[in-house]
């Protein structure tokens, strides 16, 4: 379990990041630029953008302001599946806005419809990873299905799979397997959006911990070996965002969050891997 903000997780392929990240996901402009060189300022080291969210240009050049050399960032984005044909010129589009030449990590961003493209664009960005220009290649919102397909053709399990996480949609079973074979699981919308700050245990359990409703999510997620990237353009949120490793949920504690979980259809804030993008 990671004991501060910038502290590193150590990968199954040897390779090492964050264990806590800043999500860039819907901001843009002059607020996303001051979020991130704020999240750096705080601690954030992992930063965690895509080209669907048309913002890296912006992420890049706030990095870039932020003073921090580039070895000490760990900065993540993903392909999009209509990009599954041309991988290797997402990924060049993405360094040049980014304004980098390298990634530290690199996922596919949703399994897609089409098998065969998806299992293409993965083994030619392999060779981008062995030429340098990735650090590490993983994917996002795979099932175990596809994860387990991945596995059957090339041989090993991917290091990452991000995937949307929080306890009114747990996905446990996903991060047992994930858990099983050595897959780190980042948590996208780790507050689910916000609902889970009003429920009643979560308020009760921050009013007894003298935290903010957000900080005992995000706690639950530390605590169960998730790697959340919660994202705010607000200041003091980034900040309260960060402060959550000077306290701890007990096991019952998280047990009792861990029952807010509903069925998919209720917990559920984005689309079914099996059936997005069409």
């Amino acid at each position: 379990m990671v004991e501060n903000i910038s502290a590193t997780v150590k990968l199954h392929d040897g390779a090492d990041m964050p264990g806590f990240g800043f999500g860039c996901y819907k901001a843009s402009g002059p607020e996303l630029a001051l979020a991130v060189r704020e999240a750096v300022a705080c601690g954030y080291r992992y930063i965690d953008t895509a080209s669907y969210y048309h913002n890296e240009d912006t992420v890049g050049e706030a990095l870039r302001h932020s003073g921090l050399a580039r070895e000490k960032l760990f900065v993540l984005s993903k392909i999009w599946p209509a990009e599954y044909d041309e991988p290797v010129r997402a990924l060049d589009q993405s360094l040049r806005l980014l304004g980098l030449d390298y990634l530290d990590g690199y996922l596919l961003h949703w399994p897609g419809q089409d098998n065969a493209r998806r299992l293409r664009a993965f083994e030619q960005l392999l060779r981008q990873k062995e030429a340098g220009k990735i650090r590490v290649l993983g994917v996002s919102n795979f099932l175990e299905v596809q994860l387990s397909e991945l596995h059957d053709v090339f041989g090993f399990w991917p290091v990452i799979n991000q995937i949307e996480v929080h306890p009114l949609f747990s996905q446990a079973g996903l991060c047992r397997f994930c858990a099983q074979w050595g897959i780190q699981v980042i948590s996208w919308s780790p507050l689910g959006r916000g609902r889970e700050m009003e429920n009643a245990l979560v308020r009760g359990l921050a009013a007894d911990l003298g935290r903010t409703p957000a900080q005992i999510l995000l706690r639950w997620h530390l605590e169960k070996g998730l790697l959340p990237i919660p994202k705010s353009v607000h200041v003091q949120r980034v900040r309260e965002n960060a402060a959550v490793f000077d306290f701890r949920l007990t096991p019952e504690q998280v047990e009792a969050l861990d029952g807010l979980h509903l069925s998919d259809d209720q917990g559920r804030m984005g689309p079914d891997p099996l059936l997005y993008p069409r």
